[in-house]
């Protein structure tokens, strides 16, 4: 049953659609719901289910009728309606109105994205030059010689911040200043640290501990304030220190058994060395990323783009379900556990990548359109590398049932779809070296040069093959030609004995 389609182009590779569906099909439908409705319902006069239509659509109306099939038909006639235009929407078409009289559909498809590139063979950019930053080298040797930072004894007075080991007695004076017998503090070998940020109660003790040798005493009055929340506040208090130890929490010096204690050094100047040459791969990764963004932009830049809003849609999509697997992956519960805990919605982190999105869209776009037209495939060899790349080689220990198993996945990865996914990393990595190539200005091939070898290389191999089996046939038909002349030689016996018979 035919449709009437009307459709218009719209911005941003949309198509509006308009879908009017044929009455004959839309009373048959509207019959159908009404004998579904007739049996769902107790009409007066009628036995359930026996109502006529006219009876049915008087009881519920009409527009219940339409509620019972209009979004299954829309279905229907969306999958007709594209097959029978030859139309194949990139993502989900929008219902965006339903007419009832007559039953009419408007529709908003998005279609694939369009790119015409620009001229990017002449693309060129100069890489940043890599300088290690001695300051950030320091800065690195000097986090990881805190981590290995320890309090240790020290031989001077003390000061704030140190571990103080003291013997201390405090008591309350009576108005005379003389000792009662009430008891403040009574410690032995109590450790505290003077903290002028953040002084012990009462105020001034923390500073009452400084300047004191280790095996000195030191005796000092201090007035509780009138409005401390402690039970001792408007006395004086009379303290007794004795200090046993004081140490300093030290940073040490590099040296080169400090070197080894932090890893596998032999000697100070190596550690320096190795975290200098980590501080330059880290910045030559950054580089790399930065210089191939750069390049990247400029191609999006020299070129003409046109995508419809689900594409970019879908590349949050990504976004998210990369986010996701990530926070699992640290112990979390996903990305929604996450943004419950950082007070945002889903819309709002939609929201916030959607920049971002459209620039890796943009970017893998120009870089797809640049695959074909350099006609860069993935090769079979490559095919291969990459699958030994991800499941490493076989335990030599490695039973049957191991190797069967091996087998049985690598042909799995092998099908279609599987090696479809592989396919495509390889290809977006072939392209972005091609890219980043013709950004140096070096010399590149010609697109599909790269096949033609392969071609080449897969017929010298057919060859080779051919050959070495029809040189196997040859030394097998030789040898058999030799054990049947062996068969039919005659003897040294049966020589003799013709020669006596003649």
């Amino acid at each position: 049953m035919s449709l009437k389609i009307s459709t218009e182009p719209k911005e941003n590779r949309q198509l509006g659609m308009t879908i009017e569906v044929d009455q004959s099909r839309v009373d048959q439908e509207l019959k159908k719901a009404a004998r579904k409705v007739a049996g769902q319902l107790r009409i007066p006069g009628f036995r359930q289910g026996r109502a006529p239509y006219h009876v049915v659509v008087r009881h519920v109306g009409m527009g219940a009728l339409f509620e019972e099939f209009v979004d299954d038909l829309g279905q229907d006639v969306f999958r007709e309606a594209i097959e029978q235009e030859k139309i194949e929407p990139f993502a989900v078409a929008s219902l965006d109105n339903i007419d009832m009289e007559p039953l009419r559909y408007s529709l908003t498809i998005p279609l694939a994205p369009e790119v015409k590139l620009g001229d990017y063979r002449s693309v060129r950019m100069d890489e940043p030059e890599i300088e290690v930053d001695e300051e950030i080298v320091q800065a690195r040797i000097d986090e990881v010689l805190q981590r290995q930072a320890d309090y240790q004894t020290v031989e001077r007075p003390s000061e704030y911040g140190d571990l103080i080991t003291i013997d201390v007695r405090a008591v309350v004076l009576d108005e005379e200043g003389n000792e009662t017998e009430t008891i403040v503090l009574d410690e032995s070998d109590w450790d505290v640290t003077p903290d002028e940020e953040n002084p012990m109660e009462p105020a001034g003790f923390d500073e009452q501990l400084l300047g004191i040798n280790a095996g000195a005493e030191k005796t000092f009055d201090i007035a509780w304030p009138e409005d401390s929340p402690s039970m001792y506040a408007g006395n004086n208090v009379r303290f007794n220190v004795k200090v046993h130890e004081i140490k300093a929490y030290v940073t040490p010096e590099l040296t080169d058994e400090v070197a080894q204690e932090v890893g596998e050094y032999a000697t100070a100047e190596e550690f320096v060395e190795s975290v200098r040459d980590s501080i330059r791969e880290e910045q030559k990764a950054e580089a790399e990323s930065s210089y191939l963004n750069g390049v990247l932009d400029q191609l999006v830049e020299i070129s003409e783009l046109d995508y419809p809003p689900a594409a970019v849609e879908m590349q949050i999509d990504q976004i998210i379900r990369t986010t996701d697997q990530q926070l699992r992956q640290m112990g979390l519960q996903g990305i929604q556990h996450y943004l419950q805990l950082v007070g945002r919605s889903i819309d709002q982190y939609r929201a916030e990548q959607r920049e971002q999105a459209e620039i890796s869209l943009q970017r893998g776009l120009v870089l797809d359109e640049i695959a074909k037209a350099e006609q860069i495939k993935a090769k079979k060899v490559e095919f291969e590398e990459r699958l030994n790349e991800i499941f490493g080689p076989l335990n030599e220990e490695a039973g049957e049932e191991e190797i069967e198993s091996r087998r049985g996945v690598l042909e799995m990865m092998r099908q279609e779809g599987n090696r479809h996914m592989l396919e495509e990393q390889i290809v977006s990595e072939k392209t972005i070296q091609r890219v980043l190539a013709i950004a140096r200005g070096e010399e590149v091939p010609e697109p599909g040069a790269d096949n033609e070898e392969e071609a080449e290389e897969e017929t010298v191999a057919e060859a080779e093959s051919v050959t070495t089996e029809e040189s196997a046939t040859e030394e097998s038909g030789s040898a058999e030609g030799d054990v049947v002349t062996e068969e039919v030689a005659p003897t040294a016996d049966t020589t003799e004995g013709e020669e006596k018979t003649s």
